[in-house]
């Protein structure tokens, strides 16, 4: 029985890697949170909504007579959605979430939706 040569692959640096190294070092937070505005006495700070999908692989093809790699290649991919939900306004008394769309106003206008409706049902009757 023969032994097999130990395959030593050559030294590569791939590029999607440090892509998503430096994607997976920021995480969440710093995504999800922009930098703090400061304004007079107050701090504004956004926050958003993030999702994310990313995916890679690679791939190479060995010459085992020679126990080197021939061919190589690689890629990756991803989709990024960022939607800003509103801001943390803090003071020195209180932190407030404000958001984007205020609630009175979704509210008010489910309101007038439904009082519309309510009037069309009763004209039919």
């Amino acid at each position: 029985m023969t032994k097999k040569p130990e395959v030593k692959y050559p030294s590569f640096q791939s590029p999607v890697r440090s892509i998503f190294e430096k994607f997976s070092r920021e995480k969440d937070v710093a995504l999800v949170y922009g930098e703090p505005i400061v304004m007079e006495s107050k701090q504004i700070l956004p926050v958003a909504k993030v999702n994310y999908f990313v995916g890679g692989g690679s791939g190479g093809q060995l010459d085992e007579e020679q126990a080197v790699s021939i061919g190589q290649g690689e890629g990756g991919g991803g989709i990024f959605t960022i939607k800003p939900i509103g801001v943390y306004e803090i003071t020195d008394k209180k932190v407030e979430f404000k958001p984007i769309l205020p609630i009175n106003l979704i509210l008010t206008f489910v309101t007038i939706i439904s009082f519309g409706i309510a009037l069309l049902i009763k004209k039919k009757r």
